[in-house]
């Protein structure tokens, strides 16, 4: 298996807490709620190895206004890439089942549009732990 990124958008309201800890706390629980309803739209994907790290910046800066960008690091096997649906589903399963960790969520201020834009990235337990080790 390798290890994908997967990009997705959101053109909702979705409001980050302010309070760090609450953030850390909720975020993850909001972003599965919408996943499971099929609010983020599944709009990248690509080797982690080959992944820019400044996609999601340029899903922010869109013309067409995203109000919210999540990034998902999740190992795949050549199964799950058969469709985009069975990615989408391979993502929500593992944060249902606990194999994902918030790594980062922050806001982004579009000046231009005068609106606060999200950009949240989740990553495999195992990366985080090995990376804060």
């Amino acid at each position: 298996m390798d290890t994908y990124t997967m990009t997705f958008k959101y053109d909702g309201e979705f409001d980050l807490p302010n309070d760090p800890e609450v953030r850390d706390r909720k975020v993850p629980d909001m972003v599965l709620e919408k996943l499971e309803k099929k609010e983020f739209e599944l709009v990248d994907f690509n080797l982690t190895e080959n992944y820019d790290s400044a996609q999601a910046k340029r899903y922010i800066n869109n013309p067409k206004v995203h109000r919210s960008v999540v990034e998902i690091r999740l190992d795949l096997s050549i199964r799950a890439l058969k469709s985009r649906e069975a990615i989408y589903d391979c993502c929500v399963s593992a944060m249902k089942k606990g194999k994902l960790c918030l790594a980062k969520a922050f806001e982004n201020e579009n000046e231009k549009k005068d609106i606060l834009q999200s950009i949240i990235v989740f990553d495999m337990k195992r990366n985080a732990a090995a990376a804060s080790a």
